[in-house]
């Protein structure tokens, strides 16, 4: 049988140091019921932050950042479920990614237009997670980037065709770098997004699902 020999110091195999982080935090009422709202965040990880610590998103930093999430206005954790994924490839310049989903329970009752609590603990953790990341800076958003990105967080959050979400209203907060988009569906499923509610940073995207509206075919009554 033949034998390879091994380099200790340099391991043939590895997830590689992390260059990029999405993370998406949805909150739902119950476990099986789908959820009314969600955050997300694109992450590039400086070189900044690579030199101080070649492995700053590690999972238990990560995840410690992201614990605040979890109490959504209560005293005590809710229930959640957790995912994660990395990938890695070892030939040309193929950024290493890490990939954090994360539901949060809220409990029955708890809707999108009743409970404004977990916006402070999303806020505060991403708010951490930049920091990790090298703290981006935030610049300016042209409203087409927005709406771009306004459609395909919405498409990410709730498994739905970009392309066939129509823009109803939009509102700039050029104070914040932020945009309020709502979006709808051909099934009348609507959408509020807010792109850049973290600081302006425009990575940072809040998704809300509204309340399905009807759409009837008949006019007026007889």
């Amino acid at each position: 049988m033949g034998t390879h020999a091994v380099d200790a110091s340099r391991p043939s195999l590895t997830f590689g140091r992390v260059d990029l982080v999405r993370v998406q935090v949805g909150y739902r009422a119950g476990p099986e019921d789908p959820a009314y709202e969600q955050f997300l965040l694109d992450l590039s990880v400086l070189e900044a932050a690579t030199a101080r610590d070649r492995a700053a998103f590690d999972e238990p930093l990560a995840l410690s950042a992201l614990e605040s999430v979890l109490y959504a206005g209560a005293d005590a954790p809710r229930h959640y479920s957790l995912h994660q994924h990395r990938w890695h490839t070892s030939w040309g310049a193929s950024p290493g990614a890490m990939d954090i989903g994360l539901l949060v329970t809220t409990g029955t009752g708890t809707t999108a237009a009743s409970s404004e609590a977990p916006l402070d603990g999303v806020i505060g953790a991403f708010r951490d997670l930049m920091e990790l990341a090298g703290q981006p800076e935030p610049t300016p958003t042209s409203r087409d980037a927005a709406i771009l990105r306004a459609r395909r967080a919405a498409a990410t959050a709730y498994a739905v065709d970009p392309d066939t979400l129509s823009l109803s209203a939009e509102e700039h907060h050029p104070t914040e770098n932020s945009w309020t988009f709502k979006l709808r569906t051909t099934a009348g499923d609507a959408y509020e997004v807010v792109v850049g509610f973290v600081d302006g940073y425009a990575g940072s995207v809040r998704v809300r699902h509204e309340q399905r509206i009807e759409v009837s075919d008949s006019i007026g009554s007889e």
